[in-house]
C-alpha cells in the first residue's frame, strides 16, 4: 500500500529539499547519497534509535518481529566512504566507457517501473479469465519489459561511450542501441563497474535473532520510506 508519491520518489525529493535546502535539486544529487540524507534528516527529527519490522528467514517460524537499530552507525559507515562523483572510465580496445554513479532521478525511475511490472505479474498470475495462452502472452510482455528495464538501469550508468578520435557520444538512444549489440565480455564489464559503484553505499547488514525460535539472521538493511517519518 506504498503511496504513489513514494513509489515515484516525489516525496523523498520533497522531504530533502525542505531539511536539507542547500540541495537545490534532489533529484539530480547522486542516488548514493539519499541514504545518508534521509538518516540524517530522521536523526534531526526522531533521535538515532529507530525500529525496524523483520520476518524470520525459517520458513517453520515466520515470527514477525520488530529490531532495534542506532542510526548513528550508519551515519559514521557512509560517512567514511570515499566516494567519486567523477566519471569512472572502462578501456576497451579503442573505446573507452564513462560510467557514473545514478542519480536519484534515474533510480527513482527504474525503481518506479521495476515496481509496476512486479504488479502487473502478480495481476496477470490472479486473472482467472485468461486463457493459458494468453496468460503466457502477458508473462512474455512483461519479460520483455523487464529486459527492456535492465538495459536502461544500464545505460543510465553510463555518461558517454568515447571514440578513438576523442569524441565524446552522450546521446541516449546511441548509447542504448550501443549497449544492446555490444559482446557480452563489456556488458559484463559495463554492469560489474554500476554494481561496484552501488555497492560502494551497501549498508551493512543486521545481525538479529528471532525471540520466538532462536534463529540468527544476516538481514539486509532497507528503509521502508513509507514509515521513515512515522
Amino acid at each position: 500500500k506504498t503511496p504513489d508519491a513514494l513509489i515515484s520518489g516525489e516525496a523523498v525529493s520533497q522531504v530533502i529539499s525542505s531539511c536539507i535546502p542547500s540541495i537545490t535539486d534532489p533529484w539530480q544529487m547522486p542516488a548514493t547519497d539519499v541514504d545518508f540524507a534521509l538518516i540524517a534528516i530522521r536523526i534531526a527529527s526522531f533521535g538515532e534509535e529507530m525500529e525496524l519490522e523483520y520476518t524470520c528467514t525459517n520458513t517453520e517460524c515466520a515470527e514477525e518481529f520488530r529490531v532495534g537499530i542506532n542510526l548513528n552507525q550508519y551515519i559514521e559507515q557512509l560517512g567514511n566512504i570515499n566516494i567519486s562523483y567523477e566519471s569512472t572510465i572502462i578501456s576497451y580496445g579503442e573505446l573507452k566507457i564513462h560510467i557514473k554513479p545514478l542519480s536519484y532521478f534515474d533510480l527513482s525511475i527504474i525503481q518506479r517501473r521495476s515496481f509496476e511490472e512486479q504488479r502487473a505479474m502478480e495481476a496477470a498470475s490472479q486473472m482467472e479469465e485468461l486463457s493459458e495462452e494468453e496468460r503466457q502472452q502477458a508473462y512474455q510482455k512483461i519479460l520483455n519489459n523487464l529486459t527492456e528495464l535492465n538495459i536502461s538501469s544500464i545505460t543510465s550508468g553510463v555518461q558517454g561511450i568515447e571514440l578513438p578520435d576523442g569524441e565524446l557520444v552522450t546521446n541516449k538512444e546511441e548509447i542504448i542501441d550501443f549497449v544492446n549489440n555490444t559482446s557480452v565480455k563489456l556488458y559484463r564489464k559495463i554492469t560489474d563497474a554500476i554494481t561496484t559503484i552501488r555497492e560502494t553505499t551497501d549498508l551493512e547488514p543486521v545481525e538479529s535473532e528471532c525471540p520466538e525460535c532462536k534463529n540468527v539472521m544476516q538481514v539486509p538493511l532497507l528503509f521502508d520510506y513509507a514509515n521513515f517519518f512515522v
